[in-house]
């Protein structure tokens, strides 16, 4: 074990959590942490394409991250000398293995070894986790594109009720282009992209977040046990809580028959990235209730403005 002194407030922090034995107080801590990802020399003068930074032991691959560069430089000696800096959520968007584990200051006095469910849970908490942790931040706002002929099963027969995969309303919110809000889904322009260019967005409140399940899984039985998971899903399924996007962090959940609350709102997302309303549920009526165009520039109409 080689010695090792704090760099930072966060690390002294971590020390004497650690030192405590407060393995939750640990863990809340690098939860919303930078680390430094070790990179090869070339790859930092852009040379060559960087590649994670791994070691295996009997048990498991390890993936190597250091919670300064200071640290990774003790750890490895001095042989390490670049690094990116990353966040756990970076880290699970582009997880290469579910098999992998997460090793946090290997070779240091205060290290963790983190197993790739860990890592999911800690850098995409589910809906309940999130509202327990900021009761103040209120009812989270979810959404999922609807394909064009799906529509009609919502105005015209009164559908209420939703299934499949949803996402967090603020996590796509800086997005204003109906193409690139699709791609960065990871879904087919050619199922949901209508004639006219647009997108149709379903949008509504998870009210009951326990019903909001994070899809933490994988592609078969032995990357699904490995994450500690409960789905299984065709790649490019990621199985830690995100879309397989790597450029985009964006959380989602699996819904089954969740009943629409009142003011769920259809929305149009044009090809000129202005967001129209199109209808809105009545709970009490059990209907979808049209809203008519309004002029350009009318208040909620733009894209971005709050709701449902």
């Amino acid at each position: 074990m080689r010695e090792w002194e704090p760099a930072n407030a966060f690390e002294e922090h971590l020390g004497s959590a650690f030192a405590a034995g407060d393995l939750v107080l640990c863990l809340s801590m690098l939860r919303h942490a930078e680390f430094a990802l070790p990179i090869t020399p070339a790859a930092a003068e852009g040379r060559e394409p960087a590649v994670w930074p791994v070691e295996a032991d009997d048990e498991r691959t390890w993936m190597l991250v250091y919670t300064s560069i200071e640290a990774m430089r003790t750890g490895t000696g001095g042989a390490i000398r670049h690094c990116r800096v990353v966040s756990l959520l970076d880290l699970a968007a582009a997880w290469p293995d579910l098999r992998w584990g997460l090793a946090v200051n290997p070779g240091l006095p205060v290290h963790f070894f983190l197993e790739s469910g860990a890592v999911a849970r800690l850098a995409v908490p589910s809906l309940v986790q999130d509202r327990e942790a900021e009761p103040e931040s209120g009812v989270a706002v979810v959404q999922k594109l609807l394909r064009p002929r799906d529509v009609h099963a919502y105005l015209a027969d009164g559908g209420s009720r939703v299934s499949g995969y949803c996402h967090h309303a603020l996590d796509v919110a800086h997005i204003a282009t109906p193409t690139v809000l699709v791609d960065a889904l990871g879904q087919s322009a050619e199922e949901m992209v209508t004639d006219e260019g647009s997108v149709v967005i379903l949008r509504w409140y998870a009210v009951g977040p326990d019903l909001y399940r994070t899809p933490y899984g994988g592609v078969d039985e032995e990357t699904m046990a490995a994450v500690g998971g409960w789905v299984i899903e065709e790649p490019p399924f990621i199985g830690m809580g995100l879309v397989p996007n790597v450029d985009q962090l964006i959380r989602e959940y699996k819904v089954d028959g969740v009943e629409l609350p009142y003011g769920a709102e259809i929305s149009e997302l044009t090809v000129e990235g202005v967001e129209r309303r199109r209808a809105m549920y009545n709970a009490d009526l059990g209907q979808w209730m049209l809203i008519p165009d309004a002029p350009a520039g009318a208040p909620g109409q733009g894209h971005g403005s709050e709701g449902p």
